[in-house]
């Protein structure tokens, strides 16, 4: 069984859609992953720019919001700004998690933005990989299967 998780965010634009691609890219077997925000925004270009260099295109994604989402079901709720987390609705029997960044846009020229959201996507593929490979390794424990996964490398 898939783990279902929810990446949220202000307005789907930089953030959860960036965590949304990661997760999907590292272990969609495992991982039913979506992202929302709590408005809609507009996918932000840099972001796009940088998940092209690892091979991610996100160009024709449209942002959703929450109420996009509302009548499913998460294991997981990861909020990853500060508004997402008090902001975000309950979602009955799923985790809560926040996660924190700061944000890369804020008072920053082109160059330096470009540079602060590559960090903040290598951050958040660290925060993902240990994220999948902690819940995969902790359902494979609690159900008694014990074989290597393509996360443990």
């Amino acid at each position: 069984m898939k783990h279902r998780v929810l990446f949220l965010c202000a307005k789907n634009d930089l953030y959860s859609p960036m965590a949304e691609a990661l997760l999907n890219k590292l272990d969609s077997q495992h991982f039913e992953v979506m992202s929302a925000g709590i408005d809609r925004g507009e996918m932000h270009p840099i972001m796009v720019e940088v998940m092209k260099e690892i091979g991610i295109d996100l160009e024709r994604r449209a942002p959703k919001t929450i109420r996009d989402v509302l009548d499913r079901s998460f294991d997981f709720v990861i909020t990853l700004c500060d508004r997402a987390r008090r902001d975000c609705p309950k979602f009955q029997g799923a985790e809560l998690v926040h996660w924190r960044f700061d944000d890369p846009l804020t008072w920053l020229d082109g160059t330096q933005r470009k540079r602060k959201v590559q960090s903040l996507r290598d951050q958040m593929a660290q925060r993902v990989r240990l994220f999948a490979l902690v819940q995969v390794r902790f359902a494979r424990s609690e159900s008694g299967v014990h074989h290597d996964s393509a996360l443990s490398a």
